[in-house]
């Protein structure tokens, strides 16, 4: 069916906007080490994305507003969103590299600069990456049991759950453990925004997989909502791999 789903209006949007300009409006703050103005921008804008997703639900099982038109417009959607992320972390990834050559060039190949401790790649960093590995690979079997609507997709969807979740509380004991602060070299600034910036990625992951969780209890999830998770979630991962070995394996 290609029959046009006319929506309501919506302060979400607005709501959306706000919340994502005061989250970098206080991101000042928060490298100002004023932690309550972020976190609560950061959670206001979590919650505006909850309520989002109810919102969808809420119209594609009662209102039908999910027909073959729709499902390919939101699939698109999220490529493309996927795709401009992959260029906001690009653009991580050639700060560091670029900064890193001009630096060794002129300090005789020391990177990262010597008043910057290495973080040693095989504790906690391994240990997450492990955990986001881990995930993927729970999300995919979950997948896999809601296409043969098996209800065992929703204790492996649990899983990835908590798999990311713990994966967030490490990277903060990681934080808390670092021996530097991001104002002291150009490489520590990058290696907090790059990881930093993963990490509100994984939290928002880790809020749609909870949506698919609490919308599951009569496997009333459409494969397509799964679906594009699911590529969200793997990005995520790919993203992270890309960060550990250019972070801390490389130095070393």
């Amino acid at each position: 069916m290609f029959l046009q789903f006319n929506p309501n209006n919506s302060y979400l949007p607005l709501m959306m906007s706000m919340s994502i300009f005061f989250c970098f409006f206080n991101l000042i703050n928060f490298f100002c080490f004023n932690l309550i103005n972020f976190f609560n921008s950061f959670f206001f804008l979590l919650m505006i994305m909850l309520i989002w997703f109810l919102n969808l639900f809420y119209e594609s099982k009662y209102l039908g507003s999910m027909n073959l038109l729709m499902q390919m417009s939101v699939k698109m959607g999220m490529l493309f969103f996927i795709m401009s992320e992959m260029m906001f972390f690009f653009s991580f990834f050639w700060s560091y590299f670029h900064f890193m050559f001009m630096y060794a060039l002129e300090s005789g190949g020391m990177w990262p600069p010597i008043n910057i401790p290495l973080v040693d790649y095989l504790s906690v960093p391994l240990l997450n990456t492990l955990l986001l590995l881990s995930s993927g690979l729970s999300i995919t079997i979950s997948h896999n049991f809601l296409m043969m609507n098996n209800s065992k997709m929703s204790y492996y969807l649990l899983l990835t759950l908590i798999l990311g979740l713990v994966f967030s509380s490490f990277q903060l004991v990681e934080y808390y453990l670092l021996e530097f602060s991001w104002f002291m070299s150009c490489y520590s600034s990058i290696f907090f925004m790059g990881t930093g910036f993963h990490g509100c990625h994984v939290l928002i992951g880790s809020l749609m997989i909870l949506f698919l969780f609490l919308m599951n209890k009569n496997m009333n999830i459409l494969s397509s909502k799964f679906e594009m998770i699911a590529w969200y979630w793997h990005f995520v991962d790919m993203i992270w791999l890309i960060l550990f070995m250019e972070f801390y394996w490389w130095v070393w």
